[in-house]
């Protein structure tokens, strides 16, 4: 699904690494009998690596790709390294929640929520600052980079409307600075949600109308 954060971070692997893919979008409020044939619990992404043979799960799909594909790793080949970015990723969930929040119920955040939110923020500008890099993976974004942006790249534009997701450029400036770096990595460039689809969508679940899937279709 074209806005889906989850497909996108398979989508950012494939840019990544160039690797020649064919997309299928699916309606996920009216999903097609054999969705279930590729992806038995008809969630996206799914990818087909070979007739009959689907892989599935947003981080099962970038490992995968990352092992298959060994043009630009993405992944620290080293153990330990590797772990830390895994944890990166799984610790900055509360700023996934912060944006289901504000895209579905925004009057449910609470204190506790956006405290969790800022906790995400600072673990990721500490790591950022503990490496001394440019992005996480370093000289060029790596799994991490490409596994949490999504969730930034969303939250972009929630904050123009929910100051409670506001980052700060102050307290956040080195944070700040990665966003703004990761916005002109090719990966991700080429696949932006321009603002008005983004609003056209959040305005469509809001006020309970059909969702015009077909919108970025040749974006």
């Amino acid at each position: 699904m074209r806005y889906c954060p989850f497909a996108q971070r398979t989508i950012l692997v494939l840019n990544a690494k160039q690797i020649d893919y064919e997309v299928v979008n699916i309606d996920l409020k009216n999903k097609p009998e054999w969705l279930k044939s590729k992806s038995p619990l008809g969630k996206v992404p799914s990818i087909e690596v070979k007739e009959g043979v689907c892989i599935y799960e947003s981080l099962i799909t970038a490992e995968y790709l990352d092992e298959a594909y060994p043009q630009r790793p993405l992944l620290p080949k080293d153990p330990v390294a590797k772990a830390f970015d895994k944890i990166i990723v799984e610790v900055s969930a509360p700023i996934y929640t912060m944006f289901m929040k504000i895209f579905y119920k925004p009057e449910t955040i609470t204190p506790e929520i956006i405290s969790a939110y800022h906790g995400a923020l600072d673990n990721i500008q500490d790591e950022l600052k503990k490496r001394g890099t440019k992005f996480l993976g370093g000289s060029e974004p790596g799994y991490a980079d490409y596994m949490i942006w999504p969730w930034f790249e969303r939250l972009r534009e929630c904050e123009k409307i929910e100051d409670k997701c506001a980052i700060d450029p102050k307290q956040y400036k080195l944070l700040v600075e990665y966003i703004n770096n990761m916005l002109e990595d090719p990966a991700v460039s080429q696949y932006l949600v321009p603002s008005q689809a983004f609003f056209n969508l959040l305005d469509s679940y809001r006020e309970g109308k059909s969702v015009n899937y077909d919108e970025l279709l040749t974006a």
